[in-house]
């Protein structure tokens, strides 16, 4: 488990510490209604343990950190684009450096916030003006929003995804429900697909579902609870689950990683970067996904 490599550095407030990891900065929660963590690095999402549950969220007991490169599992921020429409992969966002905004500490909800700028090695990439703030709300339930802001002079797209990893017990042993009845599928050359509401985890899955619920439910039998993703802002959502040898092929992950994780993900989609979310100067857009879980024992 990472937090046994954590070193302390700070104590912030009274649920709330800075601690590094391999040059890493991580502000780790400890509150009466969870257990979190979350990585500068990325702006990422690494733990979410609400108090009375097992983990939520999905981390690679082969995940790398380092500056170089995105943390396996957790919720990678994909943006100012999703997929590889573009250099890098999924966007810059989740391989930055994110700055500590302020944070808010009570006995029922911790709101930390972090920030992103437009900066000389972001432009060299994404020739535009930006500040992007996410928002960690965690308490029984766990809410992140991104919200971006267009500070230039002239206007831009995007696309993106809040890739939120989910612990599961057992992938055979679990089906998602509300994520409608048709889809792109990126393992047929973006065939458009229909298929019956319920997905049973049993093979390779990619795909972008185009006509969500707002809220996707995770049936996680194994562990006797339904997982609940309502996301906001978004056009579509991304499911993806890379099963037996995508996953041997990873580094940063187990061989057999792929059967306790599935990705449920708030998506803005777009072929291409032309075809992005359109945000004028001066007006800001978000996406967001709340999480939460209820016990079937």
């Amino acid at each position: 488990m990472f937090t046994s490599h954590l070193s302390f550095e700070a104590t912030l407030s009274p649920s709330i510490s800075r601690h590094s990891l391999n040059g890493l900065t991580i502000v780790k929660i400890q509150s009466p209604t969870c257990d979190a963590a979350i990585s500068l690095h990325g702006g990422q999402l690494i733990q979410f343990k609400p108090a009375g549950h097992q983990d939520v969220i999905w981390l690679s007991n082969k995940a790398i950190f380092s500056a170089e490169k995105a943390i396996r599992g957790g919720v990678p921020v994909c943006w100012p684009w999703f997929g590889p429409v573009s250099s890098p992969s999924h966007g810059f966002a989740r391989i930055s450096q994110w700055q500590l905004l302020d944070l808010t500490d009570n006995e029922q909800l911790v709101t930390i916030r972090l920030k992103l700028s437009a900066s000389k090695q972001t432009q060299t990439l994404w020739p535009h003006d930006f500040s992007a703030v996410l928002t960690f709300t965690m308490g029984e339930t766990l809410r992140i929003n991104l919200e971006m802001t267009n500070t230039g002079e002239s206007s831009w797209q995007w696309s993106g995804a809040l890739h939120t990893y989910f612990n599961i017990a057992e992938a055979t042993e679990t089906w998602i429900t509300g994520a409608g009845t048709t889809y792109i599928d990126n393992r047929q050359n973006n065939l458009f697909c229909e298929t019956s509401e319920a997905l049973i985890i049993n093979q390779p899955i990619d795909r972008v579902y185009t006509a969500p619920d707002e809220t996707i439910d995770i049936h996680d039998q194994g562990n006797q609870r339904i997982i609940h993703v309502r996301n906001e802002g978004h056009n579509t959502a991304v499911i993806w689950n890379p099963w037996k040898e995508l996953s041997r092929s990873m580094g940063d992950m187990s061989d057999d990683g792929y059967e306790t994780m599935v990705c449920v993900e708030a998506n803005q989609y777009a072929k291409d970067l032309a075809s992005g979310a359109l945000l004028m100067p001066g007006e800001n857009n978000a996406l967001s996904t709340e999480i939460s879980v209820t016990s079937l024992a």
